[in-house]
């Protein structure tokens, strides 16, 4: 008998002898449910973190900048780290990590180690992502790609949505400490899993020496430079700062000098040959774009929601899960239709829904809009989000050719992590300068004299200021619903240029 349990603890703490596929997709599908809901747990509970930690607005964006710009130093390599170290070192090894360093984050007062800790753990979120699609279709037979796609999509809404209310619970409900120790419990498990399901592979110490890691460290840190610049530019005053100029500036600049690289070296760490398929590229361009398509739910409704609305994250709670709850029921019946059209028919259905939705939102809004009033804004967003990437992740794959998957996981960075950080910062840039510009004209009208103003005035300047500022505001926001309208009208005519795919594992296209 004692035996018995000595052999079943050896047994249950030996790692994989040969891979484990449904193990394998359940390690990478929660490492990418971590990476997505983290980042939304940190960003929604900023505020209340600030206070915690004693730190003012610039210290807190730097903070959020940190982790963030991280991701994009680990993550278009770590397909090539994979490689040569494989796949079971580059998940459990960051898994780890994350853990030690979220653990000891809220007990730290030292804002230069707080600032070490972010990086590190945005390093570690960075590797999760650019695995999924890969270990995933390599694991799973043709039949459930489809499956293992729509799962993937999924957790995006899981991640933003539900974040939200989460970090509302963390915050004001159980405690603060929470957004980061959820991923302290996540990690070891993750780590643990991978142990289980992915077998140690032999170091290619040859690939190791011979990389171009100069050309990697050139393309990592020109898009880190440029997603500091653009994420510190409304906080800092863009090119009054003389941080966001030179992040800038030096981001382009590395930018160039590794598009040459790659251009000119034969050896380059990535070559633009993947990038040759129209529809590989044409969807990796629309993938951009989501950026600014998933802002109505991810930024201008909550956001919208807390300040006209006064509400704080767990009051908006209810509006992220009905987005979740809706694109949750929505995936099923994405995967039903994806094995019966086009996914290009997918895509347009869903830039449709997307575009429609925010003419109307912002041809609708007003200050007396709540939640209850968003729901249906928010259910038919819900629906044109989940169709969009149903239709983008089958396209790039099944167009993609196998050989040239290390070279998407490079370029896949740019639409997950890049371009959604530049995308916040010019948002935050035209929600900024509406603001100012419709305050001016609103104050422009006001003349004394009229009802409305002396009626306002009897209780003070303030009356008026109060509405002028409400309703500028509103219009912001209005003007924000319209910079998604016409990105969705860019990202329609590029789907309207994606040519029949070839055939394939999924299901072939039907229409010409």
């Amino acid at each position: 008998m004692q035996f018995d349990k000595v052999f079943s603890i050896s047994h249950l703490w030996r790692g994989a002898q040969a891979p484990n596929p449904a193990l394998t997709v359940a390690v990478v599908f929660m490492g990418a449910l971590l990476t997505t809901l983290q980042g939304r747990l940190f960003s929604m509970s900023l505020a209340d973190l600030r206070g915690a930690f004693g730190l003012d607005m610039i210290e807190g964006a730097w903070l959020s900048t940190a982790m963030n710009a991280a991701q994009l130093l680990s993550m278009p390599v770590t397909v090539w780290l994979m490689l040569i170290f494989g796949p079971a070192r580059v998940i459990m090894v960051p898994s780890v990590t994350i853990a030690l360093a979220t653990v000891i984050i809220p007990f730290v007062r030292s804002y230069d180690l707080l600032v070490l800790l972010h990086v590190i753990v945005g390093l570690c979120l960075g590797t999760y992502l650019p695995l999924t699609i890969s270990l995933a279709l390599r694991s799973l037979k043709p039949h459930f790609w489809l499956l293992a796609m729509a799962v993937y999509s999924l957790r995006a809404s899981f991640g933003t949505d539900v974040g939200v209310g989460l970090s509302g619970i963390y915050v004001d409900v159980i405690d603060w400490r929470w957004v980061y120790w959820t991923a302290s419990l996540a990690g070891p498990l993750i780590a643990f899993m991978a142990w289980k399901a992915l077998p140690l592979t032999p170091i290619d110490y040859d690939r190791l020496r011979n990389s171009d890691w100069g050309g990697m460290a050139m393309f990592c840190l020109g898009l880190a430079m440029l997603f500091a610049g653009c994420s510190l530019g409304e906080t800092l005053g863009w090119f009054d700062s003389g941080v966001v100029t030179a992040g800038l500036a030096g981001g382009a600049i590395l930018l160039v000098m590794s598009i040459v690289n790659i251009a000119m070296n034969k050896d380059a760490f990535v070559d633009f040959s993947a990038l040759g398929n129209h529809n590989v590229r044409t969807a990796l361009l629309i993938a951009c774009l989501y950026g600014v398509l998933m802002a109505p739910t991810s930024v201008l409704i909550p956001n919208f929601l807390a300040t006209i609305g006064k509400l704080k994250p767990l009051q908006t709670g209810s509006a992220a899960i009905i987005v979740f709850g809706t694109y949750l029921t929505m995936t099923p019946i994405a995967v039903w239709f994806a094995r019966r059209v086009d996914a290009r028919l997918l895509l347009i259905a869903g830039l449709s829904i997307i575009v429609f939705t925010s003419a109307w939102c912002g041809s609708s809004i007003s200050n007396e809009w709540g939640t209850d009033q968003y729901i249906p804004a928010l259910i038919l967003f819900a629906i044109g989000e989940c169709l969009t990437l149903m239709g983008i992740i089958p396209i790039i794959v099944v167009n993609m050719n196998p050989a040239h998957a290390a070279a998407i996981g490079v370029f896949a960075p740019l639409a997950r992590i890049f371009a959604p950080g530049v995308a916040s910062g010019i948002i935050s840039l035209v929600l900024r300068l509406s603001l100012d510009t419709h305050s001016v004209m609103l104050k422009a009208g006001i003349e004394a004299g009229q009802p409305a103003v002396v009626q306002r005035a009897a209780s003070g300047v303030s009356g008026v200021a109060s509405v002028v500022a409400r309703e500028a505001a509103v219009l912001s926001y209005v003007d924000g619903f319209y910079l998604v309208f016409w990105v969705g009208i860019v990202a329609l005519l590029l789907a309207a240029t994606l040519q029949r795919a070839p055939v394939n594992p999924l299901m072939p296209p039907k229409s010409a």
